[in-house]
């Protein structure tokens, strides 16, 4: 798997840089891969064992707690959780209360089909051509923006546009990487289709990637956070990670 893109952090300012004597990290359990409960009833996946890394580089103790995803915000304003590692969005309104570490892994887009895939997906080269894309998301969006000359189908989720695909219905399939990865390499697409070349990455339609979420006050604790995952990501463990949990590259 090659390197995967993040976005390249500054440097964080010289004040609040104490370490902390330990984290409570906070992580819900229905993101596969990024934290679920494996069926040996253990909580797991690429965010789990990143906030672990983090910890052992910190040399901090670490507690990991699951909590439902709606819950996740209470339970850190509430102070029982110092750390959110479970995919929060870095919105205005939650600003208020959270801060946010660099980020350290990005979930692109992709378009996704047969194989072999012909077609290079450009506005022009698909001028005309069917584009599956669920109805109602940043994927359909974004078809909307930059591929208004081709024909969008809309779709009621990823199972309906990748059938269509399989079935020749469709030119291709315009969706997260990280769905579209899964079926590639599941049964069910058994062979048929591959990721078209290029990934995109804009972060007004997809966002700056996964971060780390902590209180709004808690500056020197962001700022040990994105310490360890420069390290780690300069010392390969990221895609270590990556490499363990995903079933291929996202890029």
């Amino acid at each position: 798997m090659s390197a995967l893109p993040r976005v390249v952090p500054q440097d964080a300012p010289a004040e609040a840089s104490a370490t902390p004597t330990s984290i409570r990290f906070v992580t819900s359990d229905d993101f596969p891969p990024f934290n679920y409960v494996g069926g040996d009833g253990v909580l797991s996946g690429f965010n789990v064992e990143l906030a672990r890394a983090i910890c052992v580089r910190l040399a901090v103790a670490c507690t990991i707690q699951v909590r439902p995803f709606p819950l996740l915000v209470d339970t850190l304003i509430a102070n029982r959780a110092d750390a959110i590692i479970a995919g929060v969005r870095d919105t205005p309104a939650l600003r208020r209360y959270l801060s946010y570490s660099h980020p350290y892994f990005r979930l692109p887009a992709r378009f996704v089909m047969a194989s072999p895939a012909a077609i290079e997906p450009t506005p022009a080269a698909l001028a005309g051509r069917k584009i599956a894309v669920a109805a109602g998301t940043r994927y359909a969006d974004f078809i909307a923006d930059f591929f208004s000359g081709s024909q969008a189908i809309a779709t009621d989720g990823d199972g309906a546009s990748f059938a269509r695909l399989k079935a020749g219905a469709v030119d291709a399939v315009f969706t997260g990487a990280l769905a579209g990865a899964f079926w590639l390499t599941g049964k069910t697409a058994d062979g048929c289709c591959r990721f078209a070349t290029g990934a995109y990455t804009e972060s007004a339609y997809f966002g700056d990637g996964l971060t780390i979420a902590v209180g709004r006050d808690k500056a020197a604790l962001r700022n040990e956070i994105n310490g360890a995952l420069r390290d780690l990501e300069t010392d390969g463990v990221l895609d270590e990670l990556a490499l363990r949990f995903l079933p291929m590259s996202l890029y």
